[in-house]
């Protein structure tokens, strides 16, 4: 009795997912094309690998300089608390670690312009007309419908003996809100000039 013949096994046609999600066989995909797509898939792989190993560097740099600065301050029974500027013994090096607020403005900032819309009602015709210019533009929104917070900070910076614009930058203060603090680390060599260049690394993007 014959052995029946084990049927044979197709071999699966080599595909490749297309941008629509869609298998294409690579037989009908132009050699271009499949150069093209592995030299991408090639570049982008090594350039995740290394991201990765940059971020976990930036954040060892800040733990490394953090702890320094820490031992430094518990030394003297404190906390450390804000930026800090480190240079080598030989003067060739520094790293500086800056901390930014960014900040927002509750709902007393519009009560600040109220306040703020008597004065400049208040004020003679023949006061200082350019104040009055850089109060009004200090409200004035972008094409987001955003306020320069610069220009609102700038206000405080005015000493004008007026009741109702203390009132107004008693105001502005309580409506500053710290939503969030981001960490800058920067590093410096100096060079045969004798100023310092700063080594770029682009973490605040990271």
């Amino acid at each position: 009795m014959d052995t029946p013949k084990t049927p044979k096994t197709k071999k699966p046609i080599p595909t490749r997912v297309d941008a629509n999600g869609q298998s294409i066989p690579v037989s009908i995909i132009r050699p271009e094309i499949l150069k093209q797509d592995a030299i991408v898939t090639k570049t982008i792989n090594r350039a995740i690998k290394l991201h990765d190993r940059i971020v976990a560097d930036k954040n060892q740099f800040f733990e490394d300089v953090e702890l320094y600065l820490q031992q430094v301050a518990e030394k003297n029974g404190l906390d450390w608390k804000g930026n800090a500027v480190l240079n080598s013994f030989d003067g060739k090096y520094r790293v500086e670690i800056r901390f930014k607020e960014r900040i927002q403005f509750g709902i007393e900032l519009q009560l600040a312009k109220q306040k703020i819309d008597e004065c400049i009602k208040a004020w003679s015709a023949d006061s200082n007309v350019n104040l009055r210019a850089i109060i009004s533009e200090a409200f004035q929104v972008d094409k987001k419908g955003e306020i320069a917070k610069y220009r609102i900070l700038r206000l405080r910076r005015y000493n004008i003996k007026d009741q109702t614009w203390k009132e107004a930058m008693e105001l502005i203060d309580q409506a500053i809100q710290v939503v969030a603090t981001k960490q800058y680390i920067n590093f410096y060599e100096r060079d045969e000039s004798g100023q310092f260049r700063q080594i770029v690394l682009n973490f605040p993007s990271l």
